[in-house]
């Protein structure tokens, strides 16, 4: 019953947060993106070909079994999620960015993903693995249909009554609150975890946490790219949409590959608003000067 709810509950409230979302935006913000496609190859290009190269050298100097070391892996190579956009998108950072980011890199994975699970097994000789087959595709059109399709439904939605844009935060707020509920819920039926094993992929993935904030921040800042940009892709590497990891390596490894992949869980929310919350509280400081929305 309890996963029956869950799996009802969590879809809806995504899918109306995501329309609260498109009320909040307008053509000009994608407008301001696409005037900048910089800055979103360079969020793709992190996310997708620069955290795998972390997971794989995070494993190697952390001496990971073969297995554990292709789940952190998997975890590096899984685009950014929903989540993702729903913290953006409550801490006013660049809103259409982070969607933009989410849906380029979920298409990409489609490709990528595989291929660096691949390279991982030949890579770490784990051997007798089953040929990698995944529903990414199935995936990656739920994922559009619960992010693409509500915010054009709530932007075409403001286009025809503008007045609805000061209804945004009362559809956000309770849907956070449901899918929190939500996720906690489902969190308590994953599996037992031995507790050693559990340590030694959570020592992992907190330093594969650590990595993407770092990279996430360094990098685009050394392009030129703005703190509200940077900011918004460092966000898309840290939450990411680790369902596809699991789904993944549900299916194609032992389940000691799952562990780092569940023990980034409980990184992931925690970085991702300690980086916007820290950003709000230096702006607001005048660290970066006025407020551009989009710009770099």
């Amino acid at each position: 019953m309890e996963a029956s709810w869950v799996g009802i509950a969590l879809p809806c409230a995504m899918f109306t947060l995501m329309f609260a979302m498109g009320l909040a935006l307008s053509t000009d913000d994608f407008r301001r993106v696409a005037s900048t496609p910089r800055t979103t190859i360079v969020g793709v290009l992190l996310q997708l070909g620069v955290m795998p190269l972390v997971g794989l050298g995070l494993a190697n100097a952390l001496a990971l079994s073969p297995v554990m070391s292709t789940g952190l892996v998997v975890v590096g190579a899984c685009p950014g999620g929903m989540f993702s956009n729903m913290f953006v998108h409550l801490a006013r950072g660049n809103t259409a960015l982070s969607i933009t980011l989410t849906a380029s890199a979920t298409l990409v994975t489609l490709f990528t993903l595989p291929l660096w699970v691949r390279f991982a097994l030949a890579l770490f000789s784990t051997g007798g693995a089953a040929p990698v087959e995944m529903p990414v595709l199935d995936t990656a059109l739920r994922l559009g249909l619960l992010t693409i399709l509500p915010v054009g439904i709530g932007m075409a939605a403001r286009s025809r009554w503008p007045g609805l844009v000061h209804h945004e935060r009362w559809l956000s707020l309770p849907s956070v609150g449901m899918i929190v509920v939500g996720a906690a819920s489902e969190a308590t039926s994953r599996p037992d975890i031995p507790f050693e094993a559990f340590l030694e992929g959570a020592w992992a993935a907190g330093w594969f946490a650590v990595a993407a904030i770092v990279v996430g921040l360094a990098l685009p800042a050394l392009l030129r790219i703005g703190a509200r940009d940077t900011v918004t892709i460092a966000v898309e590497m840290i939450v990411k949409n680790t369902l596809l990891g699991i789904v993944l390596a549900s299916q194609a490894m032992d389940f000691e590959a799952l562990i780092p992949i569940f023990a980034f869980g409980l990184f992931q929310t925690p970085g991702g608003i300690l980086l916007l919350v820290g950003w709000r509280v230096l702006e607001r400081r005048g660290w970066f000067g006025p407020r551009h929305p989009g710009r770099d």
